[in-house]
Parts: C-alpha cells; structure tokens; sequence
C-alpha cells in the first residue's frame, strides 16, 4: 500500500491489494467512505482489467470490470484523494501550539471500529485479516511512523521524503495506524530485545518516563504469563493532542490521549497516575487479546476489551503495590457496571450488532466494566493458574486469527475440566445480574445454615418478566477472623448451603466482592454486618456498602438503613468505601435540590456532621509518604463538605485557591477550582471542568461560548464540560437548554448522535433529572428536533430509553424514601 501525504491536508493515495478469486465473480466490494476514487486497475494472471466501472455506495465502492474475473490470484489496484479529517476518525489531523507558540498539526489515525474505510479502500472487517506494506510520502522534516519499523527512507523531489515500513504480521484492518508530525522520544528495551518508545509533540518527552518504564515490564510481563512473547519487534507508544478515545491498541503504534500516557509529577494528581497506569497497562493486553487473537465479528467485542480491562487491573495490581489497584477496580469497574446493568434497558455482553452505526454505544460499561468484573469472577472461582491456563490455550490456538466466545469457554472448559460454557453463557448472552437475598433459617453447634435466592436486580424495584437465572458462585466471609467459608454455585431460584461459624461470628456473602451480584441480607444478619462493619476488609465494606445504597434505591431496603451505615463512618479512612457511600449521599442530595430543599438542608447538616472528622483527621495537605487514596480520599471529603454547603470547608478552599492556587497539591486542585467557581471566583478558562462549574450565570455563557463556539476547547473534552456544569442544579438546566438549542453547533463537533461524544454528553447532562415531566421533554425533544433524521435518533434509541428510565429511578428515589429520610434525620435531631 502507498500513501501520500500533500499540502494543505489534502491527500493522495494509492492502495494495492492481493484477492483470492475463490469463485468466478463480475464484482468485487470494498469498503470506502468519503474517498474520490481516481483510477482502477484489477489484474489476474490471465487479464488486466483497466476499464473497470466504480460504483459508489453507502461505505462501500463496487469494481466491476468489463468481464467476469476468473479463479485464482488477483491484484486491485485503486488510486485515489481524500483529507485529513477534523473529526478524530479515518486519518485525520490535530492542531495544536508548539513550544515557539506556532500552530502546528500532527497527523495519526483511529481505524477502530470502522474508519478505516475513511483513510483508504479496503476490506474493513474483523475477520478479514492481511499483511500490509506501507509508504508514507511526508515533508522531509516530519517523523513518519507505522506498525512496523522503517526499512527505507528516501529523498523524493527536494521537499518530500518517501519512507517504508516492514510488512506487518497477518492482522484486522483496524489495527493498521499512521503518525507523521514533528516528534521526539525516548526509548527503551525489553529483555527479549523489543524496541519500545515513547512519542510527544516537542517539550513533553519527560513526561513519558512513566509510562515507558511501565510499558517495558507489562510486555515483558504479558510475554511471560500467556507464555507468548510479544510479537513484533518494537512498540511505540504515541501521545496525540485529539483524540476521541482514551487509547488505541494498533499493533506496534498504541495511540493515546496526552492525559492518559503523560505523567507530571508537579500537575499529574494520584489518580490520574493510576489512571495511566491503567490505561498503558490495558493497551498493551490488546497486543494479545485484540491483536494476536481477533474477535470474529463485534458481536464479541468483550472478548478483547474485556480482557484488556481485567488484565490491566491484574498487571498493575501484581506490579505496583502502592497503588492498591484493587480497590479502584471496586470503586470504578464494579459501580459503573452494576449502575448500567441494573437498568432494563441495558444489554447483554454478547450483543448482536447488524449495522455499524450501532457500534459505538456498545463502547460502555457493559462491554468494558461489566465483563472485567465477569472476568475477575471466573478468575477467582477457577483460581489465578487454571485461569491462565485457560487464556494460554485460547491465544495459543488462534493465534493471527479471529476467535468467538465459545472459542474462549472451550479453551477454558480444556483447563478446568469444568464445562464453562454452561456456567458462564447466561453471564454474557442475558442482559441483567442477579440479586442473593440470604436469610438465616437454622443454627447448630458450630455451623448455620443460610437460604438463599436469586432473582434479576433490577433498580426500579420491578420484576423480570423472563425470570433470568445465573449460575452465580457463592462465597463466603466469617468473621471477625475474615476466614473465607463456603464455596458453592447457586443455579436455582433458590437453594441452601451451610457455614462453618464459632458464636456469634458474622456471615457475609460475596466475598472479597468478586462475583457481579447484589446481596440482600435478612435484619438480623444486616445488623451483625453493621455491627462489625469496621472489622471487615476495605473491599468487603466497599461491596457491603455499595449494596446497601442500591438496595434502598430499589425498595429492598430502607433509607434509616444506608443512612445508619453513613453515620458509622466517622472513622472511616478507605477511598473506596467512602466513594460507595458518596454516590449515595450525592444522588439523594440530587434528587432533593430538584424538589424538598429543606429536607435536603438537613440532609447536608447531617451528611457535615458525619464527614468532618473524617477530613480532620486527614488535614488539607497530605503527609510524607501517606497512602496514595489518602489524597483522593481528601478530595472527596472536601467536595462533599463543600457541596453540602460547610462554610469553614468553602472558605478554607476559596483561601487555598486565593493564597497558593499555583501550588495546590495535584489531588485536590481540581476540587478547589471547582468550589471556587461555585462561589462566584473567577477561574482560568484552561480549567475546564472548574469554569463549567460557575454560579455566575454570565461567566457561565462565555464560558460555554469560549467552548463550543469559539473552538477554545477540544471537541473531545466537551462532554466534560457539560457533565461540570450538571453538577449544579442551575448549571444543569442550562446544559440542558444549550444541548436543545445548538443541535446543528453539537452535532458537528461531536460527531453525530451515533458517536459515543454526543452520547456520553448527553447523557452526563439529562441524566440527573428526576421528574416525569422531564422524561418526557426528553423523548420528545428527540422526536421534534428538526435537526434530526430518523437514522439518526434510531441511533440514540437505547442511550434515551436509559436516560428517561434514569430519570424515573430518580424519581422513584424520592418518592419512596422521602418520608424516611425525614424520619431517621428527625430521631438523629437533624
């Protein structure tokens, strides 16, 4: 293939590609989107077709030449023109200043899922796997890269250089990636001698030092546990200014967002730094789980970013102690996919996918989140080494070829002498995850015996009408000791087991929170659970807690429960624990803004009263060598206090922000911004998720201007504008009349209602209403908008049903548990 690279972002390119001719045939179809196609040429051992006629469609180009071409080999040849593209898709172009001030723009590619067909004609399928030969024709003063390393770079006329890369192995189009710009690096080597770099624009190569150390042991790492080296002979790691993604796996160039591989020691807050890690260490699980082994179809897509993310987590956590991975993996993987799972209008893992526009709003936390945590719970129902056995298998079989979700199970089932495939199809083929209700029914010398029951959660309280079931593993947890108990699989609607207990040792079930299932605990066990609470591990009382708030939301428990559990935690000093009981405070503290601020009042004295303890004993600066939650522990706790209105927390932060804002620790900066802009201070426009945060409702206005219209902002960071901004009530009803009134504006700078940009905006900004007349506006804005076509709101048909089924729950939320709210915060003097 050969591709040239001209002035003023047009581009000419020629691509030849080697066909089997299987069956005598008058066509062939590529796929080809927004290309000019200038010449075409098919030849066959026995003819050359130079008079072909080329019919464009919907993505696609038909080549018919003027008689049948007969079996055997054949080479298309397609000259043709396009653009480097603004919209972060095919191969595409990003602006940004350099170290001297002076614009300058970076050309690289985003292939994944479809958008190779925008850069070039070509079979654009998963399973249609190829070798490919790349030239890259680029001003002599660029760095040209590619997959594969240079073999030949050459003088072509006196401006352009023509540089030729090494023939990649047989891989998915998808995968093939380009960067031409001006560049620097640093580099590395692995033990078995593979290249390794990483790539910036100039001035930030320094800040790469994290992720190419960290890079360097993953592949090392990953070579070593599915006992396959990585395959190709360098790795380079590039930082792009756009980017709609976090990263992206092509093999031999992984992609990336600068926040999601660049670390700064000075600016770069704890969790971000994990974050990269995360996001480094995920990427390069790709090589294997993506790259090596493809799935055959999207329909599968789990079978790559599932793994990646449970990977990621299984790296980093065996690697890097200090960040205690595990407990993010909580507080992230878990909540996000439980929270969109728990809907009815979720979907399951295996999702069938016909048409391409359907592709990017399955890239959400059923497809990521939850199959990491259904990863994670075969993991540990198998055992770490059966488990790798398993994936070992599965790579080493269909190695540089495509692969199905029954591939996997079969590999598994080899390992474990188990049938997997039974036990774990009804985990990605149903929609939905079970709720255990566990009852004690019976107490003998040394032992109980607990009856247990499944049914779907569903967070509206309702039932399944299909009456789903799981084979779900049960574990169990003893204390005060944290011995584990019982180990057994509930495939039934119901079913007992027994647990060996001393006393009046506590029982509780999902231990370790390792398998993807709510419990529901009969009052005696829940109070037992209450009472030893701060005995139990950090992930048991993130699970614990996490339940306990769904569980309220959807009528199984009420809210005197999850608000007893709060007032427990005065001494509580985990982050994720305390995130699990936040979400729950925010979303009550949402709900009521919108309709009881008296209540809310005293919800927010009662919510100060439990949480100041908690950030006295942290402080306001963090101390030498604490935890590195500590730090995101007390940015929390500050924006809790704050947003429940605590006049010494907001002055203490508005005077941090006054005194010393250039030098604010990394992990509460952003919070103090933010506190800061909701009190009227003006912020740097640069702080974007701050100045979106702002009560001034004429700041506000240029501010949303300086984003969105004068292109101040880039279009991959708007949807955290206006997630920022619906963090207010009034800058949420803002977002919301912004989001109807510029559709035209937000439509082209998000890519379409069928990009997952526009999607996640919208739904960062509707999602926390909480009224049936809200719902409403919502569905029928969809249908009114002249800016839309049918194709297009089709598109968005599951993102607004789980937004108007949010809205509900919101809803429900309040109506349900008001007057509880009300009772507990009178018996507590609120």
């Amino acid at each position: 293939m050969r591709r040239g690279l001209v002035h003023l972002f047009s581009l000419h390119g020629k691509v030849e590609i080697d066909v089997n001719i299987e069956k005598e045939t008058g066509e062939i179809k590529l796929h080809s989107d927004g290309l000019a196609i200038n010449k075409v040429d098919i030849k066959t051992t026995a003819q050359n077709f130079s008079d072909v006629r080329t019919d464009l469609g919907k993505e696609m180009i038909t080549l018919t030449p003027t008689s049948p071409i007969a079996v055997g080999k054949a080479t298309v040849s397609i000259e043709f023109t396009g653009e480097l593209r603004t919209n972060m898709k095919g191969f595409y172009r990003s602006m940004y200043k350099g170290e001297d001030g002076v614009e300058k723009v970076l050309a690289s590619t985003q292939f994944e899922s479809t958008f190779a067909r925008m850069a070039f004609p070509c079979f654009d399928e998963p399973a249609m796997k190829a070798k490919f030969d790349v030239e890259l024709v680029v001003d002599k003063t660029l760095t040209a890269l590619s997959n594969m390393p240079v073999i030949s770079e050459t003088p072509n006329g006196d401006a352009l250089k023509s540089v030729r890369f090494g023939t990649t192995p047989i891989m998915s189009t998808y995968l093939l990636a380009f960067a031409v710009g001006e560049l620097e690096y640093i580099e590395t080597t692995t033990t078995g001698g593979t290249i390794v770099r990483v790539y910036t624009t100039a001035g930030k190569k320094a800040q790469g030092e994290f992720s190419l150390v960290l890079a360097k042991r993953a592949l090392e790492w990953y070579g070593e546990w599915f006992a396959i080296p990585y395959a190709l002979p360098k790795c380079d790691l590039i930082a792009v200014p756009d980017f709609h993604m976090g990263a992206m796996e092509n093999w031999g160039l992984v992609t990336f967002r600068e926040v999601a591989l660049l670390f700064d020691p000075v600016k770069t807050s704890n969790r971000q730094k994990s974050y990269i890690a995360l996001v480094v260490a995920h990427e390069l699980a790709h090589l294997w789980f993506g790259d090596l082994v493809t799935m055959y179809w999207w329909t599968d897509l789990w079978l790559k970013e599932g793994f990646a993310s449970f990977m990621e987590y299984l790296f980093v956590g065996h690697n890097y102690d200090e960040f205690k991975i595990w407990l993010r993996f909580a507080r992230d993987e878990i909540t996000s996919g439980m929270n969109l799972d728990a809907l009815r209008n979720s979907h399951p893992i295996e999702v069938q996918i016909d048409n391409p526009n359907e592709l990017d709003e399955i890239y959400d936390s059923i497809t990521y989140a939850k199959s990491n945590c259904v990863n994670r719970m075969l993991c540990e129902y198998l055992g770490e080494e059966t488990f790798q056995n398993g994936l070992r298998i599965y790579l080493a079989r269909h190695s540089y070829g495509n692969a199905t979700t029954v591939d996997l199970w079969n590999a598994h089932s080899e390992a474990s002498g188990q049938d997997i495939a039974k036990m774990m199809s009804g985990w990605t083929q149903q929609m939905g995850f079970p709720l255990i209700t566990v009852k004690e029914v019976k107490r003998e010398a040394g032992s109980r015996v607990l009856s247990l029951s499944q049914k779907r959660f569903i967070v509206d309280g309702s039932n399944d009408e299909k009456d789903s079931k799981w084979m779900v593993p049960i574990t169990t947890l003893v204390g005060p000791s944290g011995k584990r108990g019982t180990k057994a699989i509930l495939s039934e609607e119901t079913g007992t087991i027994t647990v060996a207990v001393e006393g009046d040792e506590y029982v509780k079930l999902n231990a370790s929170t390792g398998g993807f299932y709510r419990v529901a605990y009969d009052a005696p066990m829940f109070d037992s659970l209450v009472k030893a609470f701060h005995t139990l591990p950090p992930i048991d009382r993130f699970g614990f807690a996490s339940d306990c708030f769904a569980l309220m939301v959807s009528g199984a428990y009420s809210a005197s429960q999850f608000l007893s559990l709060v007032a427990i935690c005065s001494s509580e000093s985990e982050y994720a624990v305390w995130g699990a009981l936040d979400d729950g405070l925010n979303e009550l503290s949402v709900v009521l803004s919108h309709s009881d601020a008296a209540l809310k009042k005293r919800l927010d004295a009662f919510v100060i009263k439990a949480m100041v303890p908690v950030l006295e004993k942290l402080g306001w600066e963090p101390a030498a060598g604490e935890d590195m939650h500590r730090g995101q522990l007390r940015s929390l706790v500050i924006n809790r206090l704050a947003r429940s209105g605590h006049e010494d927390t907001i002055q203490a932060a508005l005077s941090l922000f006054s005194s010393k804002k250039a030098d604010l620790n990394s992990d509460i900066r952003s919070t103090v911004f933010g506190i800061a802009a909701r009190s009227g201070t003006a912020v740097e426009r640069n702080a974007a998720t701050a100045m979106a945060q702002t009560s001034d409702v004429s700041q506000r206005d240029n501010y949303f201007r300086y984003a969105f219209k004068e292109d101040k902002v880039r279009s991959q960071d708007l949807a955290f504008v206006v997630a920022a901004s619906s963090t207010t009530r009034d800058g949420q009803e803002y977002a919301w009349e912004f989001f109807k009134t510029e559709q035209p504006l937000l439509l082209k700078k998000l890519g379409g209602t069928q990009d997952s940009l526009y999607q996640r905006a919208f739904k960062y900004i509707a999602e926390g209403f909480c009224s049936e007349a809200k719902a409403k506006e919502v569905e029928s804005f969809f249908c009114s908008c002249p800016s839309f076509t049918p194709e297009s709101v089709a598109a968005l048909d599951r993102p607004i049903k789980q937004v108007t089924e949010t809205i509900r729950v919101n809803e429900r939320l309040l109506s349900s548990n008001a007057k509880s709210i009300d009772e507990f915060l009178s018996a507590k003097g609120y």
